[in-house]
């Protein structure tokens, strides 16, 4: 008797009803941007090129982009004052327990991400456990993958229920950069605020996740960081979203499509299937070549694909669901599909699952 596959049962997304347009910032601000922008370049001239070959494809993404100071972004969503992840995320989940056809009780492993928790040390888990309703048998864990957390996530789900653990588990990320990066920096117009929530369980044998490939690259670990500059996040001051070691963050961003292949390739070695059999990729939206760059290194010559990041900016954990979600409604992502996906999150871990879409 073939093994029941572990796959997607339903996706809730949450988007702030604010929406921020690239005018909402003061023209004196975007022209001192450009100017810094001049100076990033001329410092990144300065460095040796990567020999990787996918560096090359984002030097010429971002030689092509070097001009807009929005980076392909054209409106982003916006937590208003008062909202909490928490909120966010609660909204989701219960959009995905309905298009789940379930009921809070069903759920047996609840995993979160939130970039901004409503509480350190609290974490939003049990938050949004209280506030579905969830039972109190309920395995409830946060997973601090950032980024790439949806992935990590759906490995440790899938883990929990081939062992008997849990039957279905809810998946949520979140992202509220907004509280985050100060509004006159230009790392305010990458990020948008929203919530996912992923409900995963049993589906036919054939259908689901049927491989994974995760990597982790330390050297990387403080290329990104939220905290205080110059100082311990405790020692007092606003948390801000900064690169403490710029060198080293256009490193992380030069090898990204890099990373992704490598993943991509071993993930579908795993699967037995071939790149030309991809169906649909789903690509992590931190930039708005990324996906185009990626997909064109790893030679998922036919996959279609969704960009979000013109009209969502990047929602962090939540790229993938969100993509996945707008892709099915636009009827880009059918039943039977075999998908690819990819995402990386600082630190950094980066990683890539292949699905057969559907229930069965």
């Amino acid at each position: 008797m073939k093994q029941q596959g572990i796959g997607i049962l339903g996706i809730g997304v949450f988007l702030p009803p604010e929406v921020r347009k690239n005018d909402w910032w003061p023209k004196a601000t975007v022209e001192r941007w450009a100017q810094k922008a001049s100076v990033f370049r001329a410092r990144a001239a300065g460095e040796p090129a990567l020999p990787q070959p996918g560096a090359q494809l984002v030097a010429e993404a971002m030689a092509a982009q070097a001009a807009d100071p929005f980076q392909g972004g054209k409106q982003r969503h916006i937590m208003p004052a008062g909202m909490m992840s928490s909120d966010m995320e609660t909204a989701a989940a219960q959009e995905a327990l309905a298009r789940a056809d379930l009921k809070p009780e069903d759920i047996d492993l609840l995993l979160t991400f939130s970039m901004c928790p409503d509480y350190l040390n609290a974490p939003n888990a049990c938050v949004v456990h209280k506030k579905l309703g969830l039972k109190s048998q309920c395995f409830s864990l946060a997973i601090e993958g950032v980024c790439n957390a949806f992935q990590l996530q759906m490995a440790v789900a899938e883990k929990m229920i081939l062992g008997g653990q849990a039957r279905r588990a809810l998946l949520i990320q979140s992202s509220a950069v907004s509280r985050f990066a100060p509004p006159d920096e230009q790392v305010s117009t990458v990020f948008g605020d929203g919530a996912t929530a992923v409900v995963v369980g049993e589906v036919a044998p054939g259908r689901g996740l049927l491989a994974q490939s995760h990597r982790t690259d330390s050297d990387f670990s403080c290329s990104v960081v939220t905290g205080v500059p110059d100082g311990n996040w405790w020692d007092g001051g606003k948390p801000v979203t900064f690169s403490p070691d710029g060198s080293m963050a256009r490193k992380m961003l030069m090898l990204t499509a890099d990373f992704g292949k490598e993943v991509i390739d071993d993930a579908l070695a795993q699967a037995g299937a071939r790149h030309e059999e991809i169906d649909f990729f789903a690509c992590h939206q931190g930039t708005r070549w990324l996906r185009e760059v990626t997909q064109r290194l790893a030679g998922l010559t036919r996959a279609r694909a969704v960009d979000t990041f013109e009209w969502a900016g990047s929602i962090s954990a939540a790229n993938i669901p969100l993509v996945l979600a707008t892709a099915e409604r636009d009827c880009l992502l059918r039943d039977g599909d075999l998908v690819a996906t990819y995402a990386g999150g600082t630190g950094i871990t980066y990683s890539s699952l292949v699905l057969r879409w559907g229930r069965g």
